[in-house]
């Protein structure tokens, strides 16, 4: 009872941090799980038929007067039996934007472990978190590429018109990626203070 009234006064949210990423690490695993499951099974994928494309006011029925649909957005069709180029295109959306927060995660979890265990301005940390903000930086730009050009080819396997789709610009993972940059770059100079005063004593 002392030792939980003692970690009460003195929460280690280091520790917390280190076990909230390995929980988001394991929801990860079970979306990975999942999701490759839903492939294997070819199970019906959602495909952008069309992005701005103004819908015919008889062409959805049910709608109350006065209410029709907003031209702004997307308009989703459902596949129910995706070819195994459908599903790969449909997988290529996603899966890089998926890659870079497993790595982020995996960096973070190194960086909160070594910080725990040791001198949280080790050189291994400020190589992590540039690692990090490289990859969050670049990669948010390559994955926005691929991610627009999987739509466009996915949604040209559904309507016989040049397929109009898109994809947001990643401007908040951009960022994100300087964020870590700049944070690495502060670490990298408080060690070179660090040294200074090291040899002046």
């Amino acid at each position: 009872m002392k030792r939980l009234l003692a970690r009460l006064r003195r929460p280690d949210y280091l520790g917390e941090l280190q076990t909230l990423l390995f929980v988001a690490l394991g929801a990860a695993a079970v979306v990975a799980v999942v999701n490759v499951w839903a492939m294997v099974a070819r199970d019906p994928i959602s495909v952008v038929a069309g992005a701005g494309v103004a819908v015919p006011p008889d062409a959805v029925t049910g709608l109350r007067p006065g209410v029709r649909l907003d031209p702004d957005t997307e308009l989703h069709v459902l596949v129910d039996h995706p070819s195994v180029a459908q599903v790969g295109w449909h997988a290529a959306q996603s899966l890089p934007w998926f890659a870079i927060v497993v790595f982020a995660l995996v960096m973070l979890l190194l960086v909160v472990r070594a910080a725990r265990r040791g001198d949280p301005f080790a050189a291994a940390n400020v190589r992590r978190l540039r690692a990090v903000g490289w990859v969050v930086l670049l990669g948010s730009l390559a994955a926005f590429e691929i991610e627009l050009l999987a739509g466009f080819q996915l949604s040209a396997t559904v309507v016989a018109e040049p397929p109009s789709t898109g994809a947001d610009v990643p401007l908040v993972w951009c960022l994100c990626g300087a964020g870590f940059l700049a944070l690495a770059e502060i670490i990298q100079r408080g060690r070179a203070l660090q040294a200074e005063l090291a040899e002046v004593i």
